[in-house]
């Protein structure tokens, strides 16, 4: 054999296997414990919040603050229980004494956009105005949460889009979040077929004209038929403070544990690093759809 052919052998492997010369060396995945600092924004709502079936509840008060979110943070003091509030801007900048409240007593302060819009496919066409209903909430609320603190954002009405979160992202600051978090429990009624109310919402409650002891038969039998969740509900209507002494103290003398969205581990893999009548909870419910509330009458609804 020639050295010339063995020579023209060897350039011709070379320029055969270049593109492996230019493939990217194998980068270990960074130690379990090094420090999380920043979150990203996903492409869908995160529904799958890891504390059903658990015992544990998180509960979740959107739209707020005003006058009677005072009221809301009483019920809660009392009970010894930490929520978390996504706070809407335009309400923020009118009751900052409120805000300020909710971080002093030991609450997480979340982000629900400015005006509480519907985020749909105008603000795709529109970056500017996307980053301004988020940024003017974060503005806000950052300054007043403790260090360590992680952020989340909540879409009102839960309309989300990827393309919302690609636009976020690319902001240094606000790829911070982790969202947009959605709920297990509070978001529709359901009735059963004789009548009971197998799941609640309070904003549907209230336009019913229920009282917050039948609104809370709702909301109980499905944390209780799901053991536990993210809980939504409001801190801005009348009844929102008695909703919660009508839901929490039985909750609690069952043994429910209540944490704040920081507390939950399932949420923890979106971080980033640098770079009255007796109902069986767990009876299948009637959606609203089949069986509306209006097709009961009053004293027949338990």
């Amino acid at each position: 054999m020639s050295g010339g052919w063995l020579c023209e052998k060897l350039r011709w492997c070379w320029a055969r296997c270049w593109p492996c010369r230019l493939r990217p060396r194998r980068v270990d995945a960074a130690p379990k414990d090094k420090p999380v600092h920043l979150a990203l924004f996903q492409q869908k709502n995160i529904f799958h919040s890891g504390i059903t079936h658990e015992h544990t509840i998180a509960l979740t008060f959107d739209d707020g603050p005003n006058a009677h979110t005072n009221e809301v943070l009483d019920a809660l003091k009392e009970l010894h229980v930490k929520a978390t509030f996504f706070i809407v801007g335009e309400q923020a900048h009118r009751h900052p004494d409120v805000l300020a409240r909710i971080a002093r007593e030991g609450h997480l302060l979340a982000n629900h956009s400015a005006t509480h819009a519907f985020l749909g496919s105008r603000y795709d066409a529109d970056p500017d105005a996307l980053i301004a209903q988020i940024r003017d909430v974060h503005d806000q609320i950052a300054p007043l949460m403790a260090r360590g603190d992680k952020f989340y954002f909540r879409a009102p009405y839960g309309a989300w889009r990827k393309a919302h979160a690609d636009i976020l992202n690319a902001d240094p600051e606000l790829r911070r979040y982790v969202g947009a978090i959605y709920w297990d429990e509070g978001g529709d009624i359901t009735m059963s077929r004789d009548g009971y109310v197998m799941s609640a919402a309070d904003w549907d409650c209230w336009h019913m004209h229920w009282s917050a002891k039948t609104c809370a038969k709702g909301y109980s039998r499905e944390i209780r038929r799901k053991d536990g969740g993210v809980v939504l509900m409001h801190c801005i209507h009348l009844r929102s403070a008695e909703l919660v002494r009508q839901v929490v103290p039985a909750l609690i003398e069952e043994g429910y544990s209540f944490v704040r969205l920081d507390q939950m581990p399932e949420y923890r893999q979106y971080e980033t690093p640098d770079i009255d009548g007796v109902a069986d909870a767990r009876q299948k419910p009637v959606h609203m759809a089949a069986l509306r509330p209006e097709d009961f009458k009053a004293g027949d609804i338990k």
